[in-house]
């Protein structure tokens, strides 16, 4: 998080710079005003993870870094989402309903998609819920 983060020019463009630098890929990165979400593979970060945090606080001089390890991405993908009234919220009152916590949303400018990130420990049951609440919604 880095308060006007959208007005700083560069600002994504320094971040991948560090990551290109520590000879990481980038799985995924959701964006929003003030925030910016980096996905990366746990076997690539090869235990660098502070040194890469360190050089993301002393070049990007974000507000606040949380890490959250141990995620699974999950993609719901479909054409007919983005002219159906309620996909997101029977998918999110799904995972709701099985106690598990969403820790990043991004749904693509097309809209046929929309990704999230539980805990890997959640992964089986949050994809056998969302399953179930496309059936019905679809």
């Amino acid at each position: 998080y880095k308060n006007l983060m959208s007005s700083e020019r560069g600002f994504i463009r320094k971040m991948t710079g560090i990551l290109e630098d520590f000879d990481v890929p980038i799985e995924h990165i959701p964006s929003g005003i003030d925030t910016l979400s980096v996905v990366l593979e746990n076997n690539v970060i090869d235990g660098r993870l502070d040194e890469i945090v360190e050089e993301f606080t002393r070049q990007l001089k974000p507000d606040t870094i949380e890490v959250f390890e141990d995620m699974a991405l999950i993609a719901t993908v479909g054409h007919g989402m983005s002219s159906r009234t309620g996909v997101s919220a029977a998918l999110f009152t799904a995972l709701a309903k099985e106690k598990i916590n969403i820790r990043m949303i991004d749904q693509g400018s097309s809209e046929l998609n929309i990704i999230i990130a539980v805990k890997e420990t959640d992964y089986e049951l949050a994809i056998r819920s969302l399953y179930h609440a496309v059936e019905r919604v679809l």
